[in-house]
């Protein structure tokens, strides 16, 4: 599918730019040309160049031919020759012709023999320099010349118009430009001039810039989203994504074909004429492609793919994707290419071929499945390559059964449908610079994601792969042959399938909707309760982050420097920072309520006595978190001594309490002990698990990543498959249709058996010869009635499967009818025997016509003989048909030596003599003398005499009756 050009180039050298007509013509076409002119205005604006199959053996004046039936200067062109209104080219013999800045260049004709496709090739030029100013008109001619230049000025926003083959002399060129279904008129050569003008001087096309700038209106984008509309719905396809005024200049020139007024009248015409929205579907998806399409760019493709498929396994194939494939010319191009790759490869090690060729178009591609081309690729393809690939039929090539098994077409949207994967080339050319910048930007990442690691890209001369430079390698920049980066990974921008409804929503925010405000009493009391009569709390999750809290926490928790964070562990104060994570392990583990109190921390010279609880929360909103209560036991007490220093009551109270707090400070140390050894363990087995589980994971998910690449691919292939099959099953269908009603509809008699004699099929002319119904398939012929005589069928039927040698002889059925029976092997494609077939053909009237016939020959066998003369009779071939006993015995032959034999040959033979050739020769009545010595009877000297015969019965073919006189008894 290739969406075309919207845009024609700025010629600075020719302002006022004006309409070339390029003419092509080959044999008859001379007359259409006066026929053209003859009612073509003088001053039309336009310039006309023909170009001619001219004969090469001579110099044909064109020029002057045409001068006397128009006033236009007529010339013949020459080189550096600037076209001008008005005026008439002729290309010389001998020349290929091309334009450049509106200048004619001429040069040699084409270096392959056989392929000079003049035609072709100007027209090709012209629509690169002129664009939608090109118009082309193809006339009568031999071959298929002109064809590829009319889809080349389409493609460039022309015109073209080709004449009505019945008008033709030589139909072939029109009929082919038609077959391209890219014609806009097929007209008389008398009736082009009219819809020329009325085309070109179509207000929508001498406006176009203006029109160019209208379509932004709101007014034109709706009309403009009505035609879109209309399409859609009627092919399924959304050409909304599509470049506007690629768009807009289609339908443009559509308009001004159908010579309407305005996009209003157009939409109505539209919906009025189903079979103009298929015309501009088919305008909007002009496939324009050639094999090998910019030669320089398949030879450096040659260049950068072989390297990169030398290493290739033969376990690992060569997986291409053409993309917007158009008619299959691209695709057989690499197709080529590869073959000729594989044919330089060891046989040992060499890759499978996987070719997939994709199209939007179903026309395009059931013209691209049958490979079946013009003879004008012959300027194309080399001779050689033509013989290698290719075979000749008729006027043109069909691409041979092994290349075209190698490719796999099917129709599919390249917005929409899945990309195939693992691809070694992807060939998408002369596609993405029809789409919208936006589009670009979402398939150049499936294309990414479509290669393999070190796969090629290659685009077309004016694409490129935008802002994703840094995802590939430029191997080529003239002819956009890129590598995908091994690394590199474009994954995270797939946005896949693209649409344009999708894109209006992705910038609409989700609104959350906002909660109802409490009553604002109750507020304020819950708030009080929580600040003054609750303890400090904190809601932890298990990693120990703060969700909650509730309270004050100056006296349990300090906030350090540093990075800020929310987790106990590193809030808490240093006295609690220790037995708090210790309890918190405890908690999350058993899952239950841990307290811990009596712990000490000191704030300045006061102490405090602290402790602190943790609850496992159940709640279904709360569950597998933890809340933290803490306590206040308040201030240690001290005495002051009368110098104002701190003792405690009683030295021994002193050490006694501290010795309390040294065994519960080793307990607590010796817990903690435990417990991190305990952990430790723990958690290098699950150090080891988690190594082990990600290891597994990983492998899974290679293994996952490479089944779902292998399913998806495997999923195109059987897609693509199954398109296939359902062709070739309509293909059965319909030939099986067919043989059905061949087979019914002769009137030769059909039985069909397998090795066994069963009956596999029969036809209904056999229902006269056996006593069969559809019931009796599958039984043996054996068991069925005949209603001839014929006893030995089964084992004549055996002998032929055996002996593989057919049998035929006549046979006859009880109603007197006779019938010829001929059994034959049963062979299969692949040359097996599989049974044997059985026909009857009836030949009763054939029977009827040879028993007249031989009684026709005794009845004139007896007249011959009641001649007193010696007398032969002939047919028309100069045949022996009858012969009397008189010249049986005067001439000392016998009847079976000379019944059926050729005359001349007797008389050259046995009697060695020539004399009788002209009179033997002779339709009419005739008479001779000679006198010659015959074989075996001597010197006679005969009167030779020959007349018609009258045909008795129509059919027989009797000629003549020679009579011999002896003059020696005469």
């Amino acid at each position: 599918m290739t969406l075309q050009a919207s845009r024609s180039p700025k010629n600075e050298q020719n302002k006022t730019a004006f309409p070339i007509i390029g003419m092509g013509g080959s044999a008859g076409s001379f007359h259409a040309f006066e026929k053209f002119f003859l009612h073509m205005p003088v001053k039309s604006g336009m310039a006309f160049v023909i170009v001619m199959h001219l004969d090469n053996s001579y110099h044909v004046n064109v020029a002057a031919m045409l001068q006397p039936v128009s006033s236009m200067a007529i010339t013949e062109a020459t080189d550096g020759m600037q076209v001008e209104p008005d005026h008439i080219y002729v290309i010389p013999p001998r020349k290929d012709m091309g334009i450049h800045n509106g200048r004619l260049l001429l040069m040699e004709a084409s270096r392959y023999k056989g392929a000079h496709m003049s035609i072709d090739y100007f027209l090709q030029s012209l629509a690169e320099d002129q664009w939608g100013n090109a118009v082309a008109i193809i006339f009568s001619g031999m071959g298929a010349d002109g064809e590829t230049g009319v889809r080349m000025i389409k493609e460039k926003l022309g015109m073209a118009m080709v004449q009505d083959p019945v008008t033709a002399e030589y139909p072939s060129m029109p009929n082919a430009a038609i077959k391209s279904n890219m014609v806009d008129y097929i007209l008389s050569a008398e009736d082009m001039p009219v819809k020329l003008i009325q085309y070109l001087n179509h207000p929508v096309l001498l406006e176009s810039e203006a029109v160019e700038e209208a379509y932004l209106s709101n007014t034109n984008q709706t009309h403009l989203q009505k035609i879109l509309m209309l399409l859609r719905s009627h092919t399924g396809h959304d050409f909304t994504l599509y470049k506007k005024n690629t768009i807009v200049r289609r339908i443009e020139r559509r308009v001004a074909i159908n010579q309407l007024h305005d996009y209003v009248e157009y939409i109505n015409y539209l919906r009025e004429t189903p079979n103009e929205i298929a015309l501009l579907f088919n305008e909007l998806l002009i496939g324009v492609t050639k094999f090998f399409r910019d030669q320089q760019a398949f030879d450096v493709l040659k260049e950068k793919l072989y390297p990169h498929l030398i290493t290739k396994e033969e376990n690992d194939p060569i997986r291409v994707w053409v993309a917007g494939c158009s008619t299959g010319e691209e695709a057989y191009s690499i197709a080529i290419l590869l073959i000729e790759f594989l044919e330089e490869v060891k046989s040992d090690r060499r890759p499978r071929l996987q070719i997939f060729a994709t199209d939007l178009d179903p026309n395009a591609i059931d013209h691209a499945r049958s490979g079946n081309y013009f003879s004008n690729i012959s300027s194309e393809v080399s001779p050689e390559r033509l013989e290698r690939f290719f075979i000749k039929v008729n006027e043109g090539y069909i691409v041979k059964k092994e290349v075209r098994e190698m490719i796999v077409f099917a129709q599919h949207n390249l917005i929409k449908d899945a990309p195939f994967t693992r691809l070694d080339l992807l060939c998408c050319r002369n596609v993405m610079i029809y789409l919208t910048s936006e589009l670009q930007k979402k398939i150049i990442p499936v294309f990414h994601y479509s290669l393999n690691p070190t796969g090629l890209l290659f685009l077309g001369p004016a694409e490129s792969v935008g802002t994703f430079q840094n995802s590939f390698t430029n191997l080529d920049t003239k002819w956009k042959i890129f590598q995908r980066k091994e690394g590199a990974s474009l994954g995270n921008m797939l946005d896949f399938p693209f649409h344009v409804a999708s894109q209006h929503n992705k910038n609409i925010k989700m609104h959350l909707p906002t909660k109802n405000l409490k009553n604002p009493l109750v507020e304020t009391f819950h708030k009080i309760l929580l600040e003054s009569f609750t303890p400090t709390s904190l809601l932890l999750n298990e990693r120990g982050d703060i969700l909650y809290i509730n309270g004050k926490t100056a006296k349990f928790m300090q906030i350090n420097s540093g990075e800020a964070v929310f987790n106990i562990h590193r809030l808490a104060r240093e006295e609690l920072k220790y037995a708090l994570g210790n309890a918190l392990h405890q908690a999350w583990e058993q899952k239950s309520k841990i307290e811990v109190s009596d712990i000490k921390i000191k704030d300045g010279d006061q102490i405090y006595l602290v402790g602190f609880k943790i609850d496992y929360m159940t709640e279904v909103p709360l569950q597998d978190l933890l809340l933290v209560t803490f306590f206040d036991l308040g201030i240690i007490k001290k005495r002051k001594t009368s110098k104002g220093n701190l003792i405690s009551s009683s030295r021994e109270g002193e050490v006694e309490e501290l010795e309390k707090e040294l065994i519960y400070t080793k307990q607590q140390l010796h817990s903690t002990i435990e417990q991190m050894e305990s952990s430790m363990e723990e958690l290098k087995s699950a150090n080891e698990e988690l190594q082990s589980t990600n290891e597994e994971l990983q492998s899974t998910n290679e293994e996952a990543l490479t089944t779902k690449e292998e399913m998806q691919s495997l999923n195109e292939e059987l897609m693509t498959i199954n398109l296939q099959y359902q062709n070739k099953a309509e293909e059965l269908t319909q030939l099986n249709n067919d043989m059905k009603n061949l087979l019914d509809n002769t009137e030769i008699g059909t039985i069909f058996l397998d090795n066994q004699l069963n009956i596999v099929r029969f036809t209904p002319q056999v229902t006269k010869l056996f006593n069969v119904i559809p019931g009796d398939v599958g039984r043996s012929i054996t068991h069925i009635v005949s209603n001839f005589d014929y006893p030995s069928l089964e084992d004549s039927i055996k002998e032929v499967i055996e002996k593989l040698a057919g049998k035929e002889l006549e046979v006859t059925t009880k109603k007197d009818e006779w019938y010829n029976l001929r059994i034959m092997p049963y062979r299969t494609m692949d040359n097996f025997i599989s049974g044997a077939v059985v026909t009857f053909t009836k030949i009763t009237p054939v029977k009827a016509m040879e028993n007249r016939l031989l009684s026709l020959m005794e009845y004139a066998k007896g007249m011959v003989n009641i001649i007193p003369e010696a007398a032969v009779v002939l047919d028309k071939d100069r045949k022996v048909l009858v012969v009397n006993d008189l010249f049986l015995k005067q001439f000392n032959l016998k009847e079976e030596e000379i019944t059926e034999q050729s005359f001349m040959e007797i008389v050259h033979n046995k009697w060695k003599t020539n004399k009788l050739d002209g009179l033997l020769l002779q339709t009419g009545p005739a008479d001779l003398f000679i006198q010659h010595t015959f074989q075996g009877t001597g010197l006679k000297d005969i009167f030779v005499k020959t007349q018609p015969v009258n045909k008795v019965e129509e059919g027989i073919g009797l000629v003549s009756l020679i009579t011999f006189r002896n003059q020696n008894s005469g």
